[in-house]
């Protein structure tokens, strides 16, 4: 995997776009009880120890693991709220010529859907940002808070299954100090 979003990121109060309208969720609260990444990859991990590395049983197992990862289930209890999460963006669509990034899956770690296997369809979120409220692309590899009302939608993208979506959201640049860059 990559780098977490955890890793890089304190959990904080929500204070931007609008004081106390989004709430906070961690990566978790998007997974049900059991279907995490954490659990799928542990139920799969002594299959995976027990086959020589390059044996091609390793393939079917792996295959195996990515069908569960992209069928795990998401937590309808966060359809339609208003929240705040950080991750990292896979950038899907990008307006070079206003120099702004336009539809992204969010993900909780650096590389995911890019370098390394997507994560579960309960851990991608596509983010479509309003006009103005997008970042610009010279800093898309950079951590990111986004705030929106989260959907429970599945959908199919070229990079990975998601299985939330965030429409009309804000984007920020996530900063350390608990403040957040202004989007471009």
């Amino acid at each position: 995997m990559g780098t977490p979003i955890k890793s890089v990121t304190q959990p904080s109060a929500a204070k931007s776009p609008q004081n106390g309208e989004y709430t906070e969720i961690e990566w978790e609260n998007l997974e049900l009880p059991g279907q995490g990444l954490a659990e799928i990859v542990k139920k799969y991990q002594p299959q995976i120890d027990s086959i020589p590395e390059g044996d091609p049983a390793e393939d079917a197992v792996m295959e195996q693991m990515q069908a569960e990862l992209n069928a795990a289930p998401v937590n309808p209890e966060l359809n339609g709220k208003k929240i705040k999460i950080p991750g990292f963006l896979s950038p899907l669509e990008v307006d070079e010529a206003k120099g702004v990034v336009k539809e992204f899956l969010l993900v909780p770690y650096f590389g995911a859907c890019i370098h390394t296997p997507p994560p579960p369809l309960n851990q991608t979120l596509l983010v479509k940002p309003l006009e103005g409220k997008s970042i610009g692309i010279e800093r898309m590899y950079e951590p990111v808070w986004v705030y929106g009302t989260i959907v429970t939608e599945q959908i199919h993208t070229d990079l990975a299954e998601a299985g939330y979506q965030i429409k009309d959201a804000s984007v920020e640049i996530y900063q350390d100090d608990d403040t957040t860059a202004k989007p471009n």
